[in-house]
């Protein structure tokens, strides 16, 4: 990154409106023993270990909000401060899969570089596979209220690609009798599905020369959207999206993964889609695939199966894939449960007799570590130290930088980096 461009990042991200919890004004360097230390961005996240991987957050980073629950700044100034911050430290992992996980929000600020959502493209593979046609979106010019609103339903909306409810009852309300908050609201959607249609009509377009070539051009538009969001250079140093390869039902219900909502799709035509986009996106950097429960031989079949295809011994690429494993997790929704520890071994094992490239993954342990307060909780954390270093794998913790310092004995302006 050149030092007028890294200038450019914080002048830009200090005049937002919630810049100051954004500044990066103390990079520090971790002791060796903590390189495998994985902490979360939180804020303020004025301080970070540039030697360290983060784990990012989308909603933290989207910044302040409005009394009406929309996020102050636009997307183009969070797109920068996604870049200052992940700049300044040795990566960050992003949830990038999905609609409504990605750093753009769809409505709830102006969209900078909308990401085609991978279960559009597995939905338009499978209508050319079983020899229909894929019928296009429908959009107007932002100010165009008459057309919006006269859209009769979601389906005429979005066409032949799965459709958001929410978007198509913001995008077909007045603009000329909202208030400007909702005026916002509505604005923002419409641009949000003006970029979706755009990329979509490039699938279309395509669509005669069948469902592969749709996913090769689906795959490109999403390395464009990575590149446009994060800037080449930052993406492939600094950036590591994370995909839901493997959602749970209520993670599929909201987008995640290659299978939409509500349609049947060919398990060839998901498998194929998942090995281009997957392997079009480690073109442009490393790249982030959850979740596999290794108590589970089915789920350690399915992740290896899918490592076969991604990063076979023999290729010359040598971006990292992250493979976020866990043990049996509870059923309450969220990443809880065991972590993986007692299952690694034996899944090593396993991918030793496959073809998988062992220099090209990366095991991540979660769900990740809690420690206890008060006395115990430095020997805590030194413990879980010692006993991931041996499983020679990474820490996820729940803590930010300023929480991690006191657990390191350091002081911010004793190891600043270069000191």
């Amino acid at each position: 990154m050149t030092i007028a461009y890294e200038i450019l990042l914080k002048i830009t991200i200090v005049c937002s409106g919630s810049g100051s919890h954004f500044e990066v004004n103390s990079r520090l360097e971790a002791p060796p023993r903590y390189y495998h230390v994985v902490p979360r961005i939180q804020l303020p996240v004025n301080q970070l270990f540039e030697n360290l991987f983060y784990e990012g957050n989308n909603i933290v980073m989207r910044g302040d909000r409005t009394s009406s629950g929309d996020f102050s700044d636009t997307g183009e100034t969070v797109s920068l401060r996604w870049r200052h911050v992940a700049a300044s430290c040795r990566g960050i992992f992003v949830l990038r899969d999905s609609l409504f996980s990605q750093q753009d929000h769809p409505y709830r600020h102006e969209s900078h570089a909308l990401m085609l959502p991978p279960s559009w493209i597995t939905a338009a593979a499978t209508i050319i596979q079983e020899g229909d046609s894929l019928h296009p979106m429908i959009v107007f010019e932002i100010e165009n209220d008459h057309g919006w609103t006269q859209l009769p339903s979601a389906d005429a909306l979005f066409g032949s690609f799965p459709r958001s409810d929410t978007l198509f009852g913001l995008a077909t309300s007045s603009l000329r009798h909202a208030t400007p908050a909702l005026a916002r609201q509505i604005t923002n959607a419409r641009i949000a599905l003006r970029s979706l249609a755009k990329d979509t009509q490039t699938l279309i377009d395509a669509s005669h020369l069948g469902p592969e070539v749709i996913m090769r051009i689906g795959a490109e538009r999403i390395s464009l959207s990575d590149c446009k969001y994060f800037g080449r250079e930052v993406r492939r140093k600094h950036i590591i999206p994370i995909f839901v390869e493997n959602p749970s039902l209520k993670e599929q219900s909201e987008g995640k993964g290659l299978l939409p909502p509500g349609r049947w799709i060919d398990p060839k035509i998901a498998n194929k889609a998942t090995q281009i986009i997957y392997r079009r996106r480690l073109r442009d950097g490393d790249l982030a695939i959850e979740r596999y429960d290794l108590s589970l031989p089915s789920e350690r079949l399915r992740a290896i199966d899918l490592l076969e295809s991604l990063i076979p011994i023999g290729e010359d690429l040598s971006t990292t894939v992250w493979l976020w494993v866990t043990g049996p997790l509870d059923d309450s929704g969220k990443l809880s449960g065991q972590n993986a520890i007692p299952w690694i071994a034996e899944f090593r094992e396993e991918l030793s007799r496959s073809i998988v490239d062992g220099r090209r993954i990366v095991l991540l342990s979660k769900p990740c570590i809690s420690l206890p307060s008060g006395l115990q909780r430095k020997a805590a954390f030194e413990a879980q130290v010692d006993l991931f270093k041996q499983q020679q794998l990474p820490l996820s913790i729940n803590l930010s930088t300023h929480a991690i310092l006191p657990l390191l004995d350091l002081q911010p302006n004793t190891i600043a980096a270069g000191q």
